[in-house]
């Protein structure tokens, strides 16, 4: 393994983290300053109506900037601009489409959505004014932009910005003993900034590489003559991104359904601390994918033991982080109320699911360099139907511990699946 590759690889990351742990922190202390000044009734109401949009932007989230970082490395790195400049220009508009029929889903299906979370009439209104904050999501192309030129240091700065704006408007919010419409405010306006500003930051980038702009040459048809190859990607990470995020969000709106806005709002607490593994993960898997993706480009050597090497510290981290939740749970979680204590054992489990999802994520990113993204997306599909089903069998009779075993029992399925997948290709 080249040393430069893995300092490369760990530089970026450190970055990435340093942005994340950021973002986590002000994250925590904004959801914590809500939890405080509403009750857990109107607390859960926020994080259902989020949740919400959340789930319908990654149900037409086409995760672009995955096909521009395995298709554009190689035409960066040979000088190709006029094929790196049609291969943004598809996802782009891929992109914008993807925003527009989200928010047209949005503003459709509030009405369908509350009654299986128990919505009044208001929150349904509220929930399809809301969607139109989906009109700003088209940030695939600017995300994977910034990878491709590696600006990751670019990224750890978007990273904060949403989190931060809801930390600095929550605390005001709170000081002032706002309602529960200026929090939702509050949550719209910094999902609304950081879309807008990672779009024109990474158009900013593309400007700062080439001279020319990237609709030049444009042509309607562009869409349909994309190569098979394209497509099949494409829809590969489609349904990928689909496992991955609708499972977490329609888990939190399943934890509305069967134990009601407070049981959402503690169970959305719970797997917020779990973010500290999980985002990390994603974090690892991002970083590690376009370098991956580099050395067996140039058919250079060590491409296992980068990704062993980063699982064995990924694994460690997460395992002394699930073994301090356990006295530090309850303590923690009573500071934001005594209501949300009871959610401590729920809390442990769930870091222990994101420690698996975290040691896991190098394999992906292995998985998908070596052109195993169907595999991985066939694993990732029976771990988020095994989780869901679960989620639902053992909530029931065990109240909110139930979601937390069946993450990890997903989360341990994933884990092992990945581990075989990669052996395969020694």
């Amino acid at each position: 393994m080249s040393k430069t590759n893995a300092q490369r690889v760990f530089k970026n990351f450190g970055v990435v983290l340093r942005g994340r742990g950021i973002a986590a922190a002000f994250n925590m202390v904004a959801l914590a300053l809500m939890a405080n000044a509403l009750s857990p009734v109107e607390f859960g109401l926020v994080v259902l109506l989020h949740t919400y949009v959340l789930a319908i932007r990654g149900f037409l989230n086409f995760r672009t900037f995955e096909a521009i970082v395995k298709y554009g490395v190689p035409l960066h790195a040979s000088g190709d601009n006029d094929g790196l400049r049609k291969l943004l220009r598809i996802t782009t508009s891929i992109d914008v489409m993807a925003s527009i029929v989200a928010t047209a889903l949005g503003i459709a299906a509030a009405s369908i959505t509350g009654k299986f979370v128990h919505w009044d009439t208001q929150m349904v209104t509220i929930a399809a004014i809301y969607s139109l904050t989906l009109l700003t999501t088209a940030t695939g192309t600017p995300n994977g932009v910034l990878r491709l030129y590696d600006r990751f240091d670019v990224l750890g700065i978007w990273y904060t910005i949403s989190p931060g704006i809801r930390f600095f408007g929550v605390v005001v919010a709170w000081f002032f003993d706002a309602e529960m419409l200026v929090f939702i405010g509050v949550w719209a306006a910094a999902f609304v900034f950081e879309n807008i500003w990672i779009y024109l930051r990474g158009h900013r980038e593309v400007h700062q590489h080439m001279s020319e702009s990237i609709w030049r040459g444009f042509r309607s048809r562009e869409l349909r003559e994309t190569s098979p190859e394209f497509r099949h990607f494409m829809g590969v990470i489609y349904w990928q991104t689909n496992v991955d995020l609708l499972p977490k969000h329609l888990a939190v709106l399943l934890a509305g359904s069967l134990l009601g806005p407070a049981g959402a709002g503690m169970f959305r607490l719970a797997n917020d601390f779990s973010t500290v593994l999980s985002k990390p993960g994603l974090m690892l898997r991002e970083v590690l994918f376009p370098d991956l993706s580099r050395m067996l480009h140039n058919k250079e050597a060590g491409f296992h033991e980068l990704g062993y090497r980063a699982v064995r510290i990924a694994g460690a981290s997460g395992l002394l982080m699930v073994l301090l939740s356990i006295p530090l749970g309850a303590p923690i979680l009573g500071i934001i109320g005594q209501d949300y204590t009871a959610a401590a054992p729920l809390m442990t489990l769930m870091l222990l699911a994101a420690t698996f999802e975290l040691a896991g994520s190098p394999l992906r990113a292995a998985a998908y360099a070596l052109g195993g993204a169907g595999t991985v997306l066939r694993i990732y599909a029976l771990s988020s139907f095994v989780y869901l089903s679960l989620f639902y069998v053992f909530t029931l009779p065990l109240g909110l511990i139930g979601p937390g075993i069946a993450a990890s029992i997903g989360g341990v399925l994933t884990l092992v699946r990945l581990m075989l997948l990669v052996r395969t290709y020694h």
